[in-house]
């Protein structure tokens, strides 16, 4: 629909080159500006649409659901903390090939 606005601005600016009369020039001419601003508006709002996230409230199921999940994992990380085990660094690290001297 805007690109339709925008092809009735382009003709609406077209008929005063061609017309004699001096009030349907003008008026031809204020239609245009109204058809390319409304045409800028609708590409802009399309813009704006496509760009928003969309917002999707949770049902209380999902949010029980989310809360236990984290509680576990809370809970989870609080046990491997109070075991020492959490800060200790990983061991499938890949090793580094030996260094031969030059």
């Amino acid at each position: 629909m805007a690109w339709f606005l925008m092809l009735l601005a382009v003709g609406c600016l077209l008929v005063p080159f061609v017309t004699k009369s001096f009030a349907l020039g003008v008026l031809c001419l204020l239609l245009s500006l109204v058809f390319l601003v409304a045409g800028t508006m609708m590409l802009l709002s399309a813009r704006i649409t496509s760009a928003t996230r969309k917002v999707e409230i949770l049902s209380a199921e999902e949010l029980r659901v989310l809360r236990e999940q984290a509680q576990a994992k809370r809970a989870a990380n609080a046990e491997t903390s109070a075991h020492g085990t959490g800060a200790a660094p990983s061991s499938t690290t890949p090793e580094s090939p030996p260094r031969t001297p030059v």
